[in-house]
Parts: C-alpha cells; structure tokens; sequence
C-alpha cells in the first residue's frame, strides 16, 4: 500500500519560486525578489539561489549581486555584473557560480576567493571543494582556492562530467564517453577518487545527474545506493538529499523518502519538485517548484517534517464515487417483447412453406455461398519478405549551438529546434527536450524557452517504435 506524510504548511508565492532554504530559517526567494525569510520580506533584484550558513546567516545570489542576510536584514553585499546562477554550500563553506561560469568560494564570514577556472559547470563542498567544467574538467581546491588535484583526462575528445559528488572523503564523478570516431570509446560511468587515487569505477548503463553522499538520480528514472539501483522513477532524479540512512528525493511531482531497500512514502506535491532543502533532522522540509503553466498562479512552497509516522495514501473520490444507484425503470413486458411478426415473417417466408426449423435453416443457407481459400505457408513467406524493408534507426538533430544576447531583464528567447532529426520510416513515437538537470522541458520537435544568462546544456531525445532511445544536445550561452 502507497504512503504518504502529511503537508504541514503552504507558504503563498506572489511569482515563480527560484530557490528554498530551510535551516534555523524558513526562507524562499521569487524571480520578482521577493526575499521572504521567517516573518520577514525583502525586496531585491531576480533571486537565483540561496544558502544558508550554520549560524541562520543567508547567503542570496541575485541576478546583480552576492548578498549575506542576518536577522532579516542584509550585512554585506558584494557585485556580479553577470549575476550569481548557482550556490552550492556545506558548512562554513559555499560556492557561487557566476553569468560568466566562474566559481567564487564564499565563507561564513563573507569573505571571497574566486577559482581559476572557467565554463564551470557544477560545485560541491565537502572537506575539499570539487569543480567540473564544461570541458570535462576535474579539479578539487582547499577552502582559501589552491588548486590540490586535477584529474586525467579520458581521451582527447568526448567526454562530460554529469555529475560530481562527495560521499565523505570519496570524490564520486559522473562521466558520459561519446564514441565519436572509430576506437572512441562509448559509455555512462562512475569513478570513485580518493585523494587523487582512482579507486573504482563501473559502468552504470544510465546517465547520472545527481550525487549526494551513497545516493545517486538516474536521469531515465532511478535512484542508486552505492552501485545497486534501490528504486525504479518514471521521471528523472534530479534533486537529492542525503539524510544518512535514507535520502530525499525529487522527482517529477514527487517528493520521494528512500532507503537502501526502496521508496518508504511519496508526497505529490503542486509544483515540480524543483528546489528541496531539509534542516539537519528533517523535520522541516521545505518543497518548491513550478507546475509549468504561464496560465495559473504560481505554486505555494510547501512545508512537511520527514519524521512523520507515514500514512496510507487516500485516493480522492472521483465523480462516479458520488453516484447514487439508478432508479429502476419500469416497462411492461408486451412492450418489450410484444413483436408479433414471427421467425418466417422476419426471414421473408411465406408462412407454411416451411414445415419444420431444419427446412428453415435451409433456407436461411440457400443464400449463402460458400468458398474455400488455400493458403499455402511458403506463398505467406514469400509475400512476407516482399513487404519487409530494411530499418533504419532515426538519427536525432538537435541543431547547432547558439549564443545569444540577454534582454534588460537578464533571460533571452532561445528556439529549439529538432526538425532536421532523420526519421525517414516515420518510426519516432516520443520527443523530449531537456536540460541539464534532466527536467523535461518540452515533448515537440520544436519550441521557444525563455533561458537567464549564462550556459545551458540543453538535450533532445527521441524514441522510436521499438522504444529505443537515441540523443543529441547542444550549448546554448546567453551573454
């Protein structure tokens, strides 16, 4: 039986949600700037992201600045002409990621060492901080930004890092190895380093986007424990928090709790699971995210303690629950079975020129004209192998990469285009477009999304009639 755990509190959004944080504060930011932190509310410039130390002061990135909050007021604020995308924090320690993809380490204190590194693409914080760059780069530096370790390189050309993480002192890097030439190799791993040693690595058959201390979110749906995949997804895993012996996972509309045994409850929430942040003991989670529809109000931010004693998951009652029983309908037999033709009159026979129902069914059959049809097996072979064609997989095109210019308000309108995928026996059954958390953002060959500055991986796969699925994606930069 499904369970579930009870909402406690919905919190109004008067815009689009950007970013939680739960903590010895309740906080959340809107793309407006609305910053709300426990009572209090602030206005600012777009929030992207937030982070908040162990002390309760919060760190908000916007779309002009890095700016620390103590107590509902700000004491400290530093500017980014290119903005601040990303904040990813553990303790003392936080990274920010800029427009322009450069990582800026930020301590508790406010005070800034910026990493020389360039196009970065993800930041994690653990007793090292661990950069990945766009160009499948992986460096880790101390807290004050010396660079400690870098690893080697997989070949010259085609490889990704999707996903980078630390499960306590182990560095846990994601890879993606495309075969682009004959002898490239081909092929999704995860490689266990500790402290520049290489200590495993196996291949996990399906992208990873997301890793957090033993957990990992599969981007075709699917939780991993270590190595062993504990849960099967019908979405993407994009947003997970370790919790020790479970883990928080986001999925789809799903908040999910999960153990090395499986998914424990879900909550369904309003809004995707976009932005997920848990205070130290779980008992305040706050959950946020956008239900994708420009037409309704944006999604509240929802509240729930992950200690709860689960509960069975009630299904609400549909209208055919609320029908009562249909009145009995009265009618009188002769109306119902009062036809006086007979059997003769009905088969257009004259009456008594059948003596018995064996001359009537020979009558019924005089009609009739019956055909043998031979069908010999080699002849339904052979008509077989004439219609059969040879298949031709579809090859997808996502077109070539863009950089655009940012309007005033720092988004651009970027078109997706997928129309020149190769399809040439009609075989595709689904499009999707993602990016480069894995969140579907569109099911059509080709759409217009609305992007803020900075880099975006953006991915379009199809899968054809015989639910294979094949991809290609592009880099899309707003300047």
């Amino acid at each position: 039986m499904a369970l579930t755990v009870p909402v406690l509190s919905k919190f109004p959004a008067t815009a689009r949600i950007t970013c939680v944080s739960s903590g010895i504060n309740l906080a959340y930011g809107q793309v407006d700037g609305r910053l709300v932190i426990g009572d209090d509310e602030i206005s600012i410039s777009q929030i992207n992201c937030m982070y908040e130390f162990p002390y309760g002061d919060l760190l908000v990135g916007t779309t002009e600045s890095l700016q620390i909050f103590r107590d509902g007021k700000e004491i400290s604020s530093s500017t980014h002409e290119t903005g601040v995308e990303s904040i990813s924090g553990k303790g003392d320690y936080a990274v920010c990621i800029d427009g322009l993809g450069r990582a800026h380490i930020v301590d508790s204190k406010g005070e800034q060492n910026t990493i020389n590194e360039t196009s970065v693409l993800f930041a994690k914080v653990g007793h090292r901080i661990a950069i990945a760059t766009e160009s499948g780069n992986v460096s880790t530096y101390s807290q004050d930004g010396i660079k400690l370790w870098e690893r080697p390189m997989r070949g010259d050309v085609g490889e990704r890092i999707t996903a980078i993480g630390w499960n306590g002192n182990l560095l846990v890097v994601a890879r993606e190895g495309h075969g682009l030439v004959p002898g490239d190799e081909e092929a999704l791993e995860v490689e266990y380093w500790r402290e520049g040693q290489l200590e495993n690595r196996f291949d996990v058959k399906r992208r990873v986007i997301a890793i957090e201390g033993p957990w990992m979110g599969l981007d075709m749906g699917g939780i991993m424990h270590n190595e062993v995949v504990v849960a099967e997804l019908s979405h993407p895993a994009h947003t997970i928090i370790d919790m020790g012996e479970n883990a928080l996972v986001g999925s789809w509309f799903h908040l999910h709790m999960v153990k090395p045994d499986g998914i424990i409850w879900s909550v369904e929430t309003q809004g995707m699971v976009e932005h997920l942040s848990s205070n130290g003991d779980g008992t305040a989670v706050l959950i946020a995210g956008s239900d994708q529809n420009d037409y309704t109000d944006a999604e509240p931010v929802v509240l729930i303690d992950s200690t709860s004693e689960p509960t069975s998951l009630v299904e609400e009652s549909t209208a055919i629950d609320d029908w009562g029983e249909a009145p009995a309908i009265e009618i009188d037999a002769d109306e119902l079975y009062g036809n006086t033709e007979s059997i003769e009159e009905l088969a257009g026979i004259e009456p008594g020129q059948l003596s018995d129902a064996g001359n009537l069914l020979d009558a019924l059959n005089d009609e009739i004209e019956v055909k043998e049809i031979f069908s010999e097996e080699e002849d339904l072979m052979l008509a077989l192998s004439l219609d059969a064609e040879e298949i031709i997989a579809p090859k997808p095109d996502a077109g070539g990469d863009q950089s655009l210019k940012a309007d005033e308000d720092g988004t651009a309108i970027v078109t997706l285009d997928g129309r020149n995928t190769e399809d040439p026996q009609e075989r595709i059954e689904t499009w999707s477009w993602v990016d480069d958390t894995g969140k579907e953002i569109a099911n059509t060959p080709a759409v217009r999304v609305k992007l803020n500055r900075g880099n975006h991986r953006l991915e379009l796969r199809i899968k054809d009639r015989d639910g294979r699925w094949s991809s290609d994606s592009i880099d899309v930069r707003i300047e």
